[in-house]
């Protein structure tokens, strides 16, 4: 989000007093109904939905700044997600009424946030497309691409995520199981197109990584 053309938004939620949580900590969950619309000011937190077989599937990673549930917050649509602190997280909460009305006036704010759902949702596209069409390789290098963009740190054609995302993480961004996703980046870092540094993943060159999507061969 443009923080320059939302600094007034900003500026509103320090009203309210800051909430923390820890890693693993639930900030809303898919029964409940939202206390109010988060701001998220510090770390990430993991959107996700759970199907009727327990499967976990992440469907989205919130940075700063981000606000949700906005779609529940604009036309009441009932929340089905589950909003999870993924790092410890600091967040304000205002009461959905008072951000709506706060908002409804200050077509600078609307722009910038249905901005930011229309790119969430673009990007949903893309990883749905993987989730349907692709076998589980790409989907990895798919959702490498992905924390690349968000959480990565470039140095020429090299990116450091230093977030440490496991193996676990990488599967419910996918939807596979976690072994078959360590296979995969397994078979990556033998490619030499990603390395693994204790809790930090390198990927060596996101343009070769990028060509691999599209590529037919998958064998070492």
């Amino acid at each position: 989000m443009n923080t320059d053309k939302t600094k007034e938004f900003e500026t509103f939620y320090k009203q309210f007093s800051i909430r923390h949580y820890k890693k693993g900590e639930m900030l809303i969950r898919a029964d409940d109904n939202p206390q109010g619309i988060f701001c998220l000011t510090k770390g990430y937190v993991r959107q996700y939905t759970i199907s009727r077989t327990g499967f976990e599937l992440t469907l989205h990673i919130l940075r700063p700044i981000s606000y949700f549930p906005m779609i529940w917050a604009v036309n009441g649509t009932p929340n089905v997600y589950y909003f999870e602190a993924l790092t410890e997280v600091e967040v304000g909460r205002a009461p959905r009424e008072q951000v709506v009305n706060f908002i409804k006036d200050k077509p600078t704010i609307i722009f910038e946030l249905l901005s930011e759902l229309i790119e969430d949702y673009a990007e949903s596209l893309k990883r749905i497309e993987h989730l349907v069409f692709s076998d589980a390789y790409r989907r990895v290098i798919s959702v490498l691409m992905y924390i690349a963009k968000h959480f990565g740190k470039e140095s020429g054609n090299t990116i450091i995520i230093s977030h440490h995302f496991t193996q676990q993480d990488i599967a419910t961004l996918v939807g596979i199981a976690r072994e078959t996703a360590s296979c995969e980046m397994v078979k990556l870092e033998k490619k030499g197109l990603i390395k693994m540094i204790e809790h930090t993943i390198k990927i060596v060159n996101i343009n070769k990584l990028e060509r691999e999507l599209t590529s037919n061969k998958t064998d070492l």
